[in-house]
């Protein structure tokens, strides 16, 4: 098996791509489910969605998972 080394634009698109993939997810949560449940209550939640999405992907190494490209 080998493992390809993401260059650093690779890594740079692929982080970005993450960090707006969380950042529209907040505020689609906040707008969409605000309007049934209440915009407090929806924060929350879009806050909490982040808060899962830091620990999986910081603190359980996942981003870094993902960052590995592997070719059988």
């Amino acid at each position: 098996m080998l493992t390809e080394k993401l260059t650093k634009r690779q890594k740079t698109i692929l982080l970005s791509a993450t960090v707006l993939y969380f950042v529209v997810g907040f505020f689609l949560i906040v707008l969409f489910i605000g309007s049934v449940v209440g915009y407090n209550a929806a924060g929350l939640l879009a806050l909490a969605y982040l808060g899962l999405g830091w620990y999986f992907l910081i603190k359980q190494n996942g981003l870094f998972d993902i960052m590995k490209i592997k070719h059988d």
